[in-house]
């Protein structure tokens, strides 16, 4: 009958350089997984978690609207995307009401984003586009658009008229 041959003593060096090294390149792996991790995690998180900025726009002067009549005003405020800084202008008609309401009022139709205009004569906000009229609250009196025009929110500032831009 034949013996195995007997084993080699190991003085137990060779087996933990082995898990060492195991486990070493174990743990360089998890490091480098969560390091690219991160920047990805945060990239499609870290939006929702942003506070947004509140932007205030200065329109114009309190003094120039006058009661039952929509006045017309254009901005203009600055945007930047990465590198690339650009100018918007907008339109929005501020409303001060005889019995002292007051908001400002998108010019921009709620069918298909034409800019609509107040037409004296008619006492509505016509848009050009397909026949929409809205009263001078900005509700829709007529033709497709679906909802109201927007309303922005207001603050008076010395004198001046400030729009808060965004949500």
């Amino acid at each position: 009958m034949t013996h195995p041959a007997p084993e080699p003593e190991s003085n137990g060096a060779v087996l933990t350089r082995r898990r060492f090294l195991a486990y070493l390149s174990g743990l360089i792996s998890a490091l480098i997984a969560v390091l690219l991790a991160v920047p990805v995690i945060s990239a499609f998180v870290g939006p929702a978690l942003r506070r947004a900025k509140e932007v205030w726009v200065t329109i114009g002067s309190t003094d120039e609207v006058y009661p039952d009549r929509p006045t017309r005003f254009t901005y203009r405020y600055e945007t930047l995307d990465g590198w690339y800084r650009k100018v918007d202008r907008e339109t929005v008609y501020a409303v001060k009401r005889k019995n002292g309401d007051f908001y400002v009022l998108s010019n921009v139709c709620t069918h298909l984003g034409c800019g609509v205009r107040w037409d004296e004569e008619r006492q509505l906000f016509l848009c050009p586009c397909h026949d929409g009229r809205y009263d001078i609250e900005g509700r829709v009196t007529h033709g497709p658009p679906p909802k109201p025009l927007p309303r922005f929110r207001y603050r008076f500032q010395e004198g001046r008229i400030e729009i808060r831009l965004g949500t």
